[in-house]
């Protein structure tokens, strides 16, 4: 089903047929979907498989990587915010493991992008639910803040904060960071955001807690 969203003659949004159409950057696109009649090739499904694992890394956490990827876009640009994270973590963050399986290596994947300066030598400490960020910049950066990602890839469970400590005081206490019920593993991201121009750093990924 796809809806109209100027009459009949105007653009649409979804399928129709073979046909799909969105919108990205403000520019309607309209593709068809053909049928395949020969078998993938085993670089094609190594390719899928690979997809399928950006796919399910990005699902939870989709909102925050169009944020942190909104300043890429360029003006009339026919890929989103969304389609630059994905791309970024498709070529950078895959790895095989030890079964050729790809997987997503967390520590390769930037959830922010930006010209800010990024958080150096970070360093986190979970005590109970509270989080302990550390870092290390010693040029003054004033006017910029921290922001943290926790995410539990296996639970599916985020928090965001988006607005933490001042970067030149080198360090931020986020309490209640974690709930008690999560024990797994949770990933970290630090990175820095601009008061003035709301530009953010590249994301810093500091461990597990």
């Amino acid at each position: 089903m796809a809806i109209s969203k100027n009459g009949i003659n105007g653009s649409f949004s979804g399928k129709v047929g073979t046909v799909i159409g969105y919108e990205v950057g403000g520019q309607n696109i309209i593709r068809m979907v053909g049928k395949r009649r020969k078998a993938f090739s085993e670089g094609e499904l190594l390719n899928q498989a690979k997809m399928r694992a950006v796919s399910l890394f990005m699902a939870d956490i989709g909102p925050y990587f169009r944020v942190g990827y909104e300043s890429l876009v360029k003006k009339g640009q026919k890929i989103g915010a969304y389609q630059l994270a994905q791309s970024h973590v498709r070529k950078e963050a895959v790895v095989l493991n030890e079964a050729g399986e790809p997987v997503i290596d967390p520590a390769k994947v930037l959830i922010f992008r930006g010209g800010t300066p990024s958080p150096e030598q970070v360093h986190v400490e979970r005590a109970g639910q509270d989080l302990f960020i550390q870092w290390s910049n010693q040029k003054s950066l004033p006017d910029v803040y921290c922001v943290v990602l926790l995410y539990s890839e296996k639970k599916g469970w985020s928090s965001f904060r988006n607005i933490g400590a001042f970067a030149d005081l080198r360090e931020d206490h986020w309490i209640g960071a974690i709930p008690a019920v999560i024990q797994d593993p949770v990933y970290v991201y630090v990175a820095f955001r601009n008061a003035d121009t709301a530009e953010f750093s590249n994301s810093v990924y500091a461990g597990t807690v």
